[in-house]
């Protein structure tokens, strides 16, 4: 066991602002001693985008670009302070997100699809006035329930400058001002799996006016799901200050059972591995990472969040597919990825070099291959099958489905990243009032039901 463990930041970095609790719902209350939950299926990015004329390469070159921008999105987000509503998004690649998350807002009822994103707190919608914006944004003056934040709100942090009637937000981006508006508070409706419709009261959430960058008429907001501070509160802890994703096998977009589920009834079951909050962060400790029987030879403190520099740590996100690590730890695990693979499939060079890749077929050729683990404190292991290790590249191609950090910038080399593919298949929970982060494999289908 390391003297000094490695730390890994998990990718739920907190905004300022949100509103007073309240939690209804249209159906009956629960069952006496069961927990409040509420259950809502995830939609992933191919069943809502389909396209019969895609090709699995086409797919895979939106997994590397997406994920390569989603890096540097998440990169500049942690060298922010907690506080710090500016962050920055490589310009001139697309971000296509994974999953998406299907709600309504206000009263009447306005449908939402705003991506699931564990690397905010804060949940946005595109309103009305609104730039660069479809006709069919939500229009906060024909909502019943809509009230604005005032500045001077115990939930909003500005200065107050300038604008003192109203609570506003400005999420910054490479090139400008992303997502602008203001903070207001709203009745949010959920179409449950398990008890129908659910009403959220007074949910703050920002209402975008200004969408700089989010031109794609796919979705209109993001589903924000970090972690709150002493003046913010999340969604998260309107319900219940837990809550669990579940994800099947990626490749399968029509799979019905992908699900989040928010509140004192979320699956909190597995391998758990404490979590700390640190400026407003998760963060969990990595002890190492093995492939087969065989503990790779890493040294943790390659993972150590860095005390004098931000870009530094592993963040587990919900909306990079790829996973990224530290050079030297990948160059560790190509290595090995080699040696098991010298004389039994032939290498396909690909362009750019970093890419590891095979000539075959994952599900065909792949049979047999040893599991890989990301190893925590207090026993908990991500483990991976072949599936959750390398992604088809083309019908006869395939890829390891992790880079090296240093391909995105020099200056991201200390920093990491675990992405989808290696979550599909779990039910991942985290737990904000002991500060838990569990791993459960299981088919999400048997949670369907719970």
């Amino acid at each position: 066991m390391p003297s000094s463990h490695a730390i890994l930041l998990l990718s739920l970095i907190t905004l300022p602002f949100t509103s007073t609790r309240i939690f209804t719902s249209t159906t009956a209350a629960p069952a006496a001693g069961k927990p409040k939950r509420l259950v809502t299926k995830l939609l992933h990015r191919d069943s809502l985008l389909y396209n019969p004329n895609d090709t699995v390469d086409a797919q895979a070159q939106r997994t590397v670009n997406m994920s390569m921008a989603r890096f540097i999105y998440l990169s500049q987000k942690s060298s922010q302070k907690a506080h710090d509503t500016r962050a920055h998004l490589h310009p001139g690649i697309s971000t296509v997100p994974v999953f998406y998350v299907n709600f309504s807002i206000g009263q009447p009822p306005v449908p939402q699809l705003a991506v699931l994103d564990t690397g905010s707190s804060l949940i946005w919608v595109k309103c009305q006035p609104c730039e660069k914006c479809r006709a069919t944004t939500f229009d906060p003056s024909k909502s019943l329930t809509y009230a604005t934040l005032p500045c001077d709100s115990s939930y909003c942090t500005n200065d107050c400058s300038g604008y003192p009637d109203e609570c506003w937000y400005n999420i910054r981006y490479t090139n400008g001002p992303d997502s602008q508006g203001t903070i207001g508070s709203e009745q949010f409706n959920f179409e449950t799996s398990d008890e129908g419709k659910t009403f959220l009261d007074d949910v703050g959430f920002g209402c975008s006016h200004n969408n700089a960058h989010f031109s794609d008429e796919q979705f209109t907001g993001v589903f924000g799901l970090g972690p709150a501070t002493s003046s913010t509160h999340s969604l998260v802890e309107k319900v219940g200050s837990k809550f669990s994703y579940c994800i099947g096998n990626l490749n399968y977009f029509e799979y019905a059972y992908n699900m989040l589920i928010l509140g004192e009834g979320a699956i909190l079951e597995g391998d758990s591995t404490p979590m700390t909050v640190i400026d407003g962060s998760y963060y969990v400790t990595l002890e190492g990472i093995s492939l087969g029987e065989k503990m790779l030879d890493i040294d943790p403190n390659l993972f150590k969040k860095n005390d004098t520099w931000s870009d530094a740590g592993v963040f587990i996100d919900s909306g990079t597919t790829l996973t990224w690590l530290v050079p030297s730890a990948y160059q560790t695990l190509r290595k090995e990825v080699e040696d098991l693979f010298q004389g039994l499939l032939p290498s396909y060079p690909m362009d750019p070099a970093w890419h590891l890749c095979y000539s075959g077929n994952i599900n065909r050729d792949l049979q047999g291959f040893p599991a890989m683990a990301f190893h925590f404190a207090g026993g908990a292991d991500l483990v991976l099958d072949a599936e959750s290790v390398f992604y088809q590249e083309s019908s006869s191609v395939f890829c390891l489905a992790v880079g090296p950090s240093d391909i995105n910038g020099e200056r991201f080399k200390d920093l990491s990243i675990i992405g989808m593919i290696a979550q599909q298949n779990y039910n991942v929970a985290y737990d904000l009032v002991s500060k838990q982060l569990y791993f459960q494999r299981i088919d999400c289908e048997l949670l369907a039901d719970d």
